[in-house]
């Protein structure tokens, strides 16, 4: 048991498929931490295990959240592992609802009590599958809205994005499709950008990928669009990059899909698999300021 627990928190299962799978996927750790929880109390009274006193129960809880702490610190210095409080936050959950749910065994508890600590279970079970039910809404949008890829008139939709030495928010300026666009604040640094993590696979069958680009300032900003699938090696080769040139005010960019297919070299890139779309300058030495907005795949005319 103590095995499968270590394979499961620290085995890496690759690159998710989608939002929602790895929504799912962290999901379980509330499960995995009620096994947690429950082999904790019994190591500590293995005679009365649940019928064990509430000084038992507390130092199961406490144990099993210093091992939800210290399994995300070990996973922030493994590779393609990192540091998610969400984890913990599940983890805890986990743990709590099974010790509130084992305390009530065979105790002759006030039935106010019982209510109090059922409801606290089922909110806390509810909570945490508040991502799920998110992503899955995010994916139902996303069905609906393809070929548009990114337009950010949903909080929704904003899980699908991350940014990295730079920070991004929506705002109604220069907005080129709806109401909204993507206030991108670009910090010095080596690689200030935004990446979309989960994007709809499928892009075969597209001619080309377009974005509206709105640069504040009065000199020009070398913006680099990279694109990768999910069979992407983690090498500079093995993928699309291509610089823009964004000059002050509105831009729009056109990227040929044939030019991303074949970019990988000594391979085909996977088009129905896309797992990557990143928009990040090189280098930067000033903040700068980029709006983003109606990101889609087009048809040849």
């Amino acid at each position: 048991m103590s095995l499968c627990i270590c394979l499961l928190l620290f085995a890496d299962l690759g690159k998710s498929p989608s939002l929602l799978y790895d929504s799912i996927i962290n999901l379980g750790h509330v499960p995995l931490f009620a096994v947690v929880a429950g082999m904790t109390l019994w190591v500590l009274d293995r005679q009365k295990w649940v019928h064990t006193d509430i000084k038992k129960y507390l130092w199961a809880f406490v144990l099993s959240a210093v091992l939800a702490l210290a399994t995300e610190i070990i996973q922030h210095f493994t590779p393609e592992r990192s540091f998610q409080v969400r984890d913990i936050v599940n983890d805890l959950i986990g743990a709590g609802v099974f010790l509130v749910a084992a305390y009530q065994y065979r105790r002759g508890l006030q039935v106010e009590k019982r209510v109090l600590l059922c409801s606290t279970a089922l909110c806390l079970m509810l909570f945490s599958c508040l991502p799920v039910v998110v992503a899955a809404a995010d994916e139902m949008r996303s069905r609906r809205d393809f070929p548009l890829l990114g337009s950010f008139e949903t909080r929704w939709e904003m899980e699908r994005w991350k940014s990295e030495e730079s920070s991004f928010r929506r705002v109604s300026m220069y907005a080129t499709d709806g109401n909204l666009s993507l206030e991108t604040v670009l910090s010095p640094g080596l690689y200030p950008g935004i990446t979309m993590d989960y994007p709809p696979r499928n892009w075969r069958g597209y001619h080309s990928l377009t974005c509206d680009a709105f640069l504040e300032g009065s000199d020009p900003l070398p913006l680099t669009v990279r694109i990768n699938d999910l069979a992407h090696n983690e090498e500079y080769e093995d993928r699309y990059n291509r610089t823009f040139v964004l000059k002050p005010g509105q831009n729009s960019l056109n990227i040929d899909l044939s030019d991303v297919e074949h970019a990988p070299k000594g391979r085909v890139m996977e088009m129905k698999n896309i797992s990557i779309l990143c928009l990040f300058s090189y280098n930067l030495k000033e903040k700068r300021t980029v709006y983003i907005d109606n990101i889609r795949l087009k048809h040849s005319n």
